[in-house]
């Protein structure tokens, strides 16, 4: 392992070893990409890929939201494996979204190197949890590395998020939870589905993204706010979830005029989604974050027991010393 070199390399990682090059979320010319899903900060630098290993779902969620492929894909399922130039590669689900997947690595040497990409280990309603397996080394994301990001439990988040939604509907006003559109949405809607409360996308990447969900099984709503019946459900009362309200309110505006989108306008209050919702006091909102909390990540890290764990994202400088407190080997990539 002493030849092992891992390194930043564009919006990913690259790994040398054995003499082979191999790119996590990023591109090298000639070298094989390990794709673990299709959000932006891990799509942005693919220019150089030739052949990508990835899961179905992260292609699918990629083309539902306009991107394109201009590499050759290799598809492979959860748990299985693809054979490249004596190295084992085997996705494992990492409960973020759709498709995302950790990449497990066995090499010739029985070296065996655990990638996470982002990853989740707490259930959600469309996602099932990461769970850790043993590895070597861990190459493991620190989005959420400081003993201040402790979330709620989730069932209880989703009840504040509910219980939200009915009060200000009671009110006569419209929620509009605003949430990523891959991933963040789709949870949202399920949960409003699942409690009888009519809910809209309020962006056309939603409703492209609700459409692969569905293909794998989800129940969501496939309403958008350019459907036929969006405004009799505002004006009866329904509840919005947009990636973007700004970007919704202007197609409010093409789509009825001015003055009829100033009286939606009116009515509306916004709510963020999103786990830094826990440290911003000007942020309204709940923390339902598609990452790992601060304990989740010691606890995966301890879970895969890995001789040495390397660490990246804005955190990674200071998640490296808490794993180090933890008496693992820690190496911050930032």
């Amino acid at each position: 392992m002493s030849s092992l070199n891992v390194v930043k390399h564009g919006s990913g990682i690259v790994i040398r070893y054995q003499g082979l090059k191999i790119a996590l979320d990023t591109s090298l010319p000639g070298r094989l990409t390990l794709l673990s899903h299709s959000h932006m900060d891990h799509i942005s630098d693919l220019s150089d890929a030739a052949k990508v290993v990835t899961t179905k779902g992260t292609i699918d969620t990629y083309l539902a939201r306009n991107g394109r492929v201009r590499w050759e894909n290799i598809v492979v399922d959860y748990g299985d494996s693809y054979m490249s130039k004596g190295v084992e590669i085997t996705p494992l689900n990492a409960g973020h979204v759709l498709g995302s997947s950790m990449f497990l690595l066995k090499f010739r040497d029985g070296l065996r190197l655990l990638y996470t990409g982002d990853f989740n280990n707490v259930d959600s309603i469309v996602h099932q949890a990461a769970e850790p397996t043993d590895a070597d080394v861990l190459i493991t994301e620190a989005t959420y590395g400081s003993p201040y990001w402790v979330f709620p439990d989730r069932k209880s988040i989703h009840e504040d998020i509910v219980s939200r939604a009915r009060m200000i509907l009671s009110e006569d006003r419209i929620p509009v939870f605003q949430a990523y559109s891959l991933g963040k949405a789709q949870e949202a809607l399920a949960l409003l589905h699942r409690e009888n409360l009519d809910a809209i996308g309020g962006n056309p990447p939603i409703l492209e993204v609700n459409k692969v969900y569905c293909d794998y099984g989800a129940k969501l709503s496939l309403l958008s706010i350019d459907s036929a019946n969006a405004f009799e459900l505002l004006d009866s009362g329904c509840v919005i979830v947009s990636s973007h309200p700004g970007h919704t309110l202007r197609n409010l505006r093409r789509l009825v005029g001015d003055r009829k989108a100033r009286e939606i306008e009116m009515r509306i209050e916004i709510l963020n989604l999103s786990g830094w919702v826990l440290g911003n006091s000007i942020d309204t909102g709940f923390p339902l974050s598609a990452h790992t909390d601060f304990q989740g990540l010691i606890r995966f890290a301890k879970d895969v027991n890995p001789r040495v764990v390397y660490c990246f994202t804005d955190k990674a400088n200071e998640f490296s010393t808490h794993l180090m407190d933890e008496g693992l080997k820690a190496v911050p990539l930032e």
